[in-house]
């Protein structure tokens, strides 16, 4: 992605390019160690996780087993007996922090949060809110690029999983964006109903 010069430093552009790149090698990493782990796991999701400042980022797998076990726990629960599990895995499906495949690992994303941290820094040197705005959505971007350089270079099959970027406190504009950027037409199609 080109990122807008008039708008972002020199510095700032150097940075998040070279955090591009070495975030597609660390996904890449990541999603070769969590296979050789979990080589029998069924993944329905392949998702960065953030805040919607990109402070850090870590991976959250969804698994339909993952998913199941986690269901059941939840139905053990006194609180949630009245719900069936079928219920309890709607309702859980698209929970990053549910998952049992969130945030593992986390030290294959060290060095980029490093990274991210100084890019911060240049970030909150920038003298509007139109450049801050403009830094943001080259951070997006790159996020994209990165999940979708991945599932190129690992052969992911991008019509049984779904790939995005999900935050803690998130905006149906930011999981629209996300989901539309990373994925096929059918797979978003599909993604709505469940999210529904």
């Amino acid at each position: 992605m080109a990122i807008n010069k008039d708008k972002l430093s020199a510095n700032i552009e150097a940075r998040m390019e070279e955090l591009a790149q070495e975030l597609t090698l660390s996904l890449s990493e990541y999603y070769d160690w969590w296979l050789s782990h979990y080589p029998a796991e069924t993944v329905y999701g392949f998702c960065l996780y953030s805040t919607p400042l990109v402070e850090y980022l870590g991976v959250t797998l969804f698994t339909e087993e993952g998913l199941t076990a986690v269901a059941q726990k939840y139905q053990n629960d006194k609180s949630f007996r009245h719900k069936s599990l079928t219920q309890l895995k709607q309702t859980l499906r698209w929970s990053a922090c549910d998952s049992p495949h969130h945030d593992e690992n986390e030290d294959i994303f060290e060095a980029i949060n490093d990274k991210l941290q100084l890019l911060h820094e240049d970030a909150e040197a920038l003298e509007s809110e139109e450049a801050y705005d403009a830094y943001l959505k080259a951070l997006y971007a790159i996020l994209v690029r990165a999940l979708n350089e991945v599932k190129t270079k690992r052969g992911l099959n991008p019509q049984a999983i779904l790939f995005s970027v999900w935050f803690g406190d998130q905006s149906e504009a930011d999981i629209e964006y996300f989901v539309q950027s990373c994925n096929d037409k059918e797979v978003v199609a599909s993604f709505y109903q469940q999210w529904q």
